[in-house]
């Protein structure tokens, strides 16, 4: 038996570093806290554990607002990629549909609805499309490399290739 490990995708490699680490925090929280513990609990007339919990309830809204801050920044970041990445979908697409007629336009607006992939009977429900005016679309967009056909019992599946869906979707 063989493991193979992908490093490839770093954003999994990282969640799984910050899940370890969270599991390994809450782990050994009790030890550290354990030991850190006063040993008496009375010093000059104050209770030790007292002062060491309000010194923990004057943190608290300081680890809100860190992590209220941090939740802020992640989400700055991430909408700004997600709108450029959508922006240029937009656009690749629309450079596609260029040099399509309007029937194969139909046909790739449908998928592109559909996340890449449509069974070939739902084509034929479109507006102003047959049987067989379908069926010739999707042959013309096979010969171009657009799309592929997979036979799935009385019907087909129709998809991006893949290079195509990697640019659209």
């Amino acid at each position: 038996m063989e493991l193979k490990i992908d490093f490839s995708n770093r954003k999994a490699i990282a969640g799984a570093i910050v899940l370890i680490c969270a599991i390994a925090f809450i782990f050994y929280l009790p030890t550290i806290l354990a030991e850190t513990s006063p040993q008496q609990c009375v010093v000059n007339g104050v209770c030790q554990h007292e002062q060491r919990l309000s010194q923990v309830y004057q943190l608290v809204p300081g680890f809100v607002l860190i992590g209220i801050v941090i939740g802020a920044l992640v989400f700055f970041f991430m909408t700004s990629r997600l709108e450029k990445k959508e922006k240029s979908l937009k656009n690749n697409t629309e450079v596609l549909l260029r040099f399509l007629n309007q029937d194969e336009r139909k046909l790739v607006n449908a998928l592109v609805e559909n996340n890449g992939k449509v069974l070939q009977a739902e084509i034929t429900r479109l507006p102003e499309m047959s049987k067989v005016k379908s069926h010739r679309i999707v042959q013309r967009l096979i010969d171009r490399g657009v799309i592929e056909k997979e036979s799935l019992g009385k019907t087909n599946i129709v998809r991006f290739t893949k290079e195509i869906k990697e640019g659209l979707i």
